[in-house]
């Protein structure tokens, strides 16, 4: 019989296929033919990590009948490399079979670089069990629905906090709770996301998730967590990922930390200063380092990279300091600052700003979405580095001279333009 899936299907048998492990020599990857359905199925991977994924056979497939067996999971892998994306071309596969069995599989491989044709087969092998007893547990397996949308915007929140081990968006407490280098530590949600379930993630987990939500054509991606397996399925496939690990990771408390300064700024005005410095000069993006200057009453952005001293002072509307008159100098990475998206900058002229120092004596800069918020909404490290204080404190003494002598300039001139119209009065009068 011969087999054809449309070429826009080559996506998803990606994504079912990526996770057959050819280290192991008896990896399989089994394949269901249904003549009723019109349809071809492919299972995939060691249980329980399996992935499977349903395509409906292109109507131009011909002598179509009930088959199901296994071949070798290196073939399987293969197969939708085989088929070349950018001329549309259909996965086409021959089927051989004998009255009671099939004996093998195969294709044409149309090589583009050496424009030669190759004949690809593989001889099956008897149906792997294992593989369709995860087919019936999995079409048994409890899940919550979300949205696709939603789930895309997991990926995207979860993308903007990487590196990360592990990541748990917890609903019930409407926090992030993220594993880096072994340490945990908590962030709020952020705005707007909705989610029926729980989730924990990898790094790993999210790059093929995002994979998966590009391929599908559905609205809807059901989620089922059990244990350290974590499954996604939509309309057409089902895969399952490891989450090894997680136990000890629900386990973990998170790092407690002081806030050592809290100050209320525009951060708009703070990304808009980093932004233009780095988009406008290499020396400084190359360098990615940046100081944020705060004391009780003041903040400044400043980059000290030769050739070029620039402070940018921030307008503070609130500020809380434990010790009056104190100053203190820090050093951050302004490419990763600029990742910080604030949603809604009508209101990021009042964001609330923070250094939290945790208990294993790491310093980061706290963003907050709320004024109210108990937990920052995004973290970035942050260290103390007051060496060059003395140079920050000369640029502001210098920058507040030259507004001073502007502002003298400036009374000067309509001082002058005053008693100028008083003459011009006094010679009307005559």
């Amino acid at each position: 019989m011969k087999v054809i899936i449309s070429s826009n299907k080559k996506a998803l048998l990606k994504s079912i296929t990526e996770n057959i492990d050819t280290h192991y020599t008896d990896s399989l990857a089994t394949i269901l033919i249904s003549k009723k359905e019109g349809s071809i199925t492919f299972i995939t991977g060691k249980p329980p990590l399996c992935s499977h994924c349903t395509f409906i056979l292109d109507t131009s497939s011909t002598y179509i009948k009930d088959a199901q067996f296994s071949i070798d999971g290196s073939f399987a892998k293969q197969l939708p490399y085989y088929f070349d994306e950018n001329e549309n071309e259909d996965i086409e596969l021959n089927v051989h079979t004998l009255s009671s069995s099939v004996t093998s599989i195969e294709l044409i491989h149309k090589d583009i670089k050496s424009n030669e044709n190759a004949l690809r087969r593989c001889e099956c092998v008897a149906v792997y069990g294992a593989h369709l007893t995860y087919l019936k547990e999995s079409g048994q397996r409890p899940t919550s629905t979300a949205s696709k949308a939603a789930i895309e915007r997991v990926i995207f929140e979860s993308t903007e906090t990487m590196p990360f081990e592990f990541l748990e968006m917890n609903v019930d407490k409407q926090h992030f709770k993220i594993q880096r280098n072994g340490d945990v530590e908590e962030v709020q949600f952020p705005d707007n996301l909705k989610l029926p379930v729980s989730l924990v993630l990898t790094e790993g987990i999210t790059r093929k998730l995002d994979n998966l939500c590009k391929a599908t054509e559905g609205d809807e991606i059901e989620v089922a967590q059990q244990g350290e397996l974590l499954t996604f399925k939509t309309p057409e496939t089902t895969i399952t990922y490891s989450l090894a690990g997680v136990e000890e990771f629900f386990a973990k408390k998170p790092l407690k930390f002081i806030k050592e300064q809290h100050v209320i700024v525009s951060f708009y005005t703070f990304k808009m200063e980093v932004r233009h410095c780095l988009t406008e000069y290499k020396t400084i993006k190359k360098a990615d380092s940046a100081l944020l200057y705060l004391s009780d009453n003041k903040a400044a952005i400043t980059f000290i990279t030769p050739p070029y001293e620039f402070i940018q002072p921030i307008t503070i509307t609130k500020t809380c300091s434990k010790t009056k008159n104190s100053e203190s100098l820090y050093r951050f990475s302004p490419k990763v600052l600029l990742g910080i998206n604030i949603g809604d900058l009508t209101q990021a002229k009042s964001t609330r700003l923070d250094i939290l120092k945790y208990e294993n004596g790491e310093r980061k800069l706290g963003v907050y979405f709320s004024l109210e918020n108990k937990l920052p909404h995004r973290t970035i490290s942050i260290e103390k580095d007051e060496s060059q204080l003395p140079i920050v404190l000369a640029l502001l003494e210098e920058l507040d001279q030259n507004q001073a002598d502007t502002k003298t300039q400036s009374t000067k001139q309509e001082l002058q333009k005053d008693l100028f119209a008083d003459v011009m009065e006094e010679c009307d009068d005559y």
